[in-house]
Formats: structure tokens, sequence, C-alpha cells
């Protein structure tokens, strides 16, 4: 039973594994966008709020180590989501709704092209 269970979950984090590489590698825009806010999303609520925007762009910095230049602090941090948020937060009811996310990233061309990096023929 315990291996069995053990491939059952595997195989469902694969399937998983292989959806996301898909929708990165030959999905629209609007998939990769919509796959990018679930990132986000981390409570999965619908919405990206300033904690769990923290949360991702401390993880960015994390992953960037010592190559992130000037050194990172929280201030520089804060600072990075503010201006996220004053760019995306349409309505500025603290948080980031999908179509904010969507229609912020759609309309900005860096964005955009930023997304087209996952873009291949496999």
């Amino acid at each position: 039973m315990g291996l069995e269970l053990f491939g059952l979950i595997t195989r469902r984090y694969f399937q998983d594994f292989v959806q996301n590489l898909s929708i990165l590698s030959r999905g629209s825009l609007d998939e990769k966008l919509r796959w990018a806010f679930t990132l986000y999303d981390i409570d999965g609520d619908g919405c990206i709020t300033r904690e769990e925007m923290t949360d991702i762009v401390n993880a960015v910095y994390d992953l960037m180590g010592k190559v992130s230049e000037p050194s990172v602090d929280d201030n520089t941090v804060k600072e990075k989501v503010d201006r996220i948020f004053q760019k995306m937060d349409k309505n500025k009811d603290g948080v980031v709704t999908l179509d904010e996310f969507l229609e912020c990233c759609q309309s900005d061309a860096d964005i955009s092209s930023s997304m087209a990096v996952f873009d291949s023929s496999i």
C-alpha cells in the first residue's frame, strides 16, 4: 500500500510538472500569465497580497544570491513590492486580482516579451 501511494503521489507531481512545462513552452501569453499568477497567489484565494508578493520577491533575491547588486535588504524588498503594487493594484484596495494582473502584464511590453523566453518548439 505504501509504495502504491508513493507511486500515485509521484505520478501526480510528474503530471503537474509536465502540464506546467507545456504551458510555459507552448501556451499563449494569457495561459502563461495565468500560470504566473497562480505562483504569486500563494494561498490560492484569487488575489495577491503584499505579504505574498514580499515572499516571492524575497525568494527571487534568495535565488539570485550574491549576484544581486547592490546587496538586498528588507527596505529594498519593500520598495520593490511598493512599485509593483503601485503599477498593478489599479483600484488601490491592497490586493492584486487576476484581472488587474492580466491587464497590467498584457499592456507592459517588457513583461510580455519576458514571457516569450519560455517559448519553445519542444
